[in-house]
């Protein structure tokens, strides 16, 4: 841009290249930095002195007509690379090509909760998928295709808790319920009775919503009101002493998610990091979210359905899918950069589920629809199945170092590519 002041006064220039500072919707428009912008919806700035409009998605499959209820990449040790979809009390499974094929069938999710899924292993059987919503027995799927119903065996004994907040960590199942973190015996062949009620630390986390193990730094449970850790032995002992992190919440159990050795969630006040070297200390008063930019869009968040929202990391970004306004699905994705502590807002997309999975040496990245069970390949093509992407890019208000100072005439040069049919509006 190119700005002659009135009269005779030297022409004034602006040139910005980089916007790899995200979208700033805190501040007035001429107080954001200058590597900001007040809009950026659906553009890519993972490098920093280039904007592109982000990739879309490549419809897979329509599976049913009604919301997904969960999507997961399940890669068995020697066994075949399985995206799997849960709907209503559909199950489903894809290997990269063709399409979904049945593998049975669950009691369906109690309204509004996903499914819960993860890698576990099983002596005897190998790598597993387990299978939770929370409210009813969990199910382990066997890549040869047989289901298992996880339930209780008697008294002293039991199977794995009925909760979301899972992990496989050390050749154990680490379940928070209730109040009480349990853990289940290494490598089980049978995990109806891998349980004892005696194996559990106390945990006063709130509601139960996530549970991470960290490589060397051992489990984080995350809680509405509360975050905890331990570092157990090989072999849990009662000598094993959980201690309290913060004084913080986590608002939805599918948006925790490990980045490197740094844990990202979705707090009341915006998405916060747990972080290896310097944990986040919201009690001082002194920090703030994450996404504390992100003001308008944090605002507009539907928390009456939060417990939908959903996140993923992939291709160095973390993607979180929120429920907005009015609705009752998540129909907006944040997509934050940790390398540049920059945000960009991603519309069009309505994600019940996220998930990854390697296909021929690539890891991809897959939805599934949360207002009808059409699975996508994310992050892929020049289009949303069709439809176009609506680019919208707003930078700062200019000043160019004179605030007080009236501005006239002006020069905007713009260049398009002359493939494509787009509307631009400067």
């Amino acid at each position: 841009m190119v700005l002659n002041m009135a009269g005779d006064d030297a022409m004034l220039h602006v040139i910005r290249r980089d916007l790899s500072g995200g979208s700033n919707t805190r501040q007035h428009a001429t107080q954001i930095a200058e590597n900001q912008a007040t809009v950026l919806y659906n553009v890519d700035i993972g490098i920093p002195g280039e904007t592109t409009k982000r990739p879309g998605l490549t419809l897979i499959q329509s599976l049913a007509s009604y919301a997904g209820t969960g999507l997961f990449g399940l890669e068995p040790m020697g066994g075949t690379n399985t995206l799997i979809g849960t709907w209503g009390d559909q199950i489903r499974g894809y290997t990269g090509t063709g399409t979904f094929t049945s593998l049975g069938s669950v009691a369906a999710p109690t309204a509004d909760y996903n499914f819960k899924m993860l890698k576990i292993g099983q002596s005897g059987v190998g790598d597993v998928a387990l299978l939770s919503n929370g409210y009813d027995y969990p199910l382990i799927y066997n890549p040869t295709g047989t289901f298992t119903l996880i339930n209780t065996s008697n008294a002293s004994v039991h199977g794995v808790p009925k909760t979301k907040a899972l992990e496989y960590w050390r050749n154990r199942v680490w379940a928070l319920s209730n109040g009480l973190l349990y853990y289940s015996d290494a490598y089980p062949a049978n995990y109806n009775i891998a349980f004892a009620l005696a194996n559990s630390f106390r945990f006063p986390v709130g509601t139960e919503k996530a549970v991470v193990g960290l490589r060397d730094a051992g489990i984080i449970a995350l809680g509405t009101d509360q975050i905890w850790s331990i570092n157990p032995s090989a072999t849990p002992v009662a000598t094993d002493k959980p201690e309290k992190i913060l004084d913080i919440g986590c608002a939805a159990g599918d948006t925790v998610v490990q980045v490197a050795d740094d844990i990202l969630f979705l707090a009341r006040d915006g998405v916060r990091g747990l972080f290896r070297t310097q944990q986040d200390k919201l009690q001082t008063g002194s920090a703030y979210p994450l996404s504390f930019p992100l003001k308008d869009e944090f605002e507009n968040i539907n928390w009456n359905q939060i417990n939908k929202a959903c996140a993923i990391f992939f291709d160095n970004k973390y993607f979180l899918a929120l429920p907005t306004g009015n609705s009752t699905y998540n129909d907006q994705v944040w997509v934050y950069y940790p390398a540049t502590k920059g945000w960009m807002v991603i519309t069009g997309w309505n994600v019940g589920g996220f998930a990854t999975m390697t296909v021929n040496g690539e890891e991809r990245l897959y939805v599934i629809d949360s207002v009808n069970a059409k699975v996508y390949r994310a992050w892929y093509g020049f289009d949303d199945n069709g439809t176009a992407i609506n680019y919208q890019e707003e930078g700062r208000y200019e000043d160019l170092g004179y605030p007080l100072s009236k501005k006239v005439g002006g020069e905007v040069r713009v260049k398009f590519m002359t493939a494509g049919d787009y509307d631009v509006t400067v």
